[in-house]
């Protein structure tokens, strides 16, 4: 409440044009609003109800803004005056192909499923969750493909993004986790978000990022035994090359600098829309974007 007193919670009204935002929320939630009218709630607590991914085509233009779901404290400070909502997500461009880049925008939820062993197809706006036999590794496919399971969203680009987590078992053996890579995937990033991992005999700790060379297929990733967190959380992004220019200031990822300008232009013009304040109700915000309407 106090901080709300003074700062907004969040990002307010702001324009995107050419790419796509993929927002994976990984503690607390986030309230959407944009310029096409949509508004959506997801997250990672129970409230949201497995919604925990948004998958946004920016395309042509579309404005937004996100502000933290903060409507709940965290189970430690129920009950408490003074409480936090703590917030941890995941927010990932990807670059959308030239031929896609004016495409229209869209606002997409995807929510959890885990994937039963006589499961045949993946439900339509999903992240299909996959626990091994001994429950020792989960893995969420956002986008892409893992062992024959096909994530439910449509990337125009080729791209993979994947979570991995490996628990510690409790005999004295670690925790393998193997992917083959499709071989037009020439980048490949590994990002510890918790816990550490051995990748070809390197051992690497929390909070950092790997570069994986293109050579090679398969992906192994091992939880130490010896290692005392109880879980490694891993995110996996990789994706073949679009092989085109690329130009791209604040929020807009374009082809060329004139383009980029264009792009500006077009927001200064309107065509995405006007901003709002944060402040509004749903009411006038709706009230707003039927007087100031985006274009596209």
């Amino acid at each position: 409440y106090i901080q709300q007193t003074f700062f907004p919670e969040g990002f307010p009204a702001h324009p995107h044009r050419g790419f796509i935002t993929v927002t994976y929320c990984l503690k607390g939630g986030m309230i959407h609003r944009d310029s096409l009218g949509i508004k959506q709630i997801y997250g990672a607590e129970e409230r949201h109800g497995g919604r925990h991914v948004q998958w946004l085509t920016a395309g042509a233009g579309i404005q937004h803004e996100e502000m933290w779901d903060v409507r709940e404290p965290d189970a430690k400070d129920k009950g408490s005056f003074l409480w936090t909502s703590s917030q941890e997500l995941y927010q990932i461009w990807l670059n959308l192909p030239a031929a896609y880049k004016m495409s229209a925008p869209g606002a997409d939820m995807l929510e959890a499923y885990a994937v039963k062993e006589n499961s045949s197809a993946i439900p339509t706006g999903s992240t299909p969750i996959i626990t091994s036999m001994d429950e020792s590794t989960i893995t969420t496919i956002v986008c892409g493909e893992y062992n024959g399971v096909k994530a439910s969203v449509e990337c125009p680009t080729d791209a993979s993004i994947i979570r991995v987590q490996l628990k510690k078992k409790e005999r004295n053996s670690p925790t393998v986790w193997t992917h083959n890579l499709p071989p037009s995937h020439k980048t490949a990033i590994l990002y510890i978000r918790k816990g550490s991992i051995d990748v070809d005999g390197e051992h690497i700790g929390p909070h950092h990022t790997v570069y994986l060379t293109a050579s090679g297929a398969q992906l192994t990733i091992t939880k130490p035994h010896d290692d005392d967190n109880d879980e490694a959380d891993v995110l996996l992004l990789s994706g073949a090359p679009l092989n085109e220019p690329i130009a791209s200031q604040g929020s807009m990822v374009m082809n060329t600098d004139n383009e980029i300008r264009e792009a500006y232009m077009d927001f200064q013009n309107g065509f995405m829309g006007v901003p709002w304040s944060e402040k509004l109700t749903d009411e006038e915000w709706r009230k707003h974007v039927a007087r100031f309407p985006s274009r596209y």
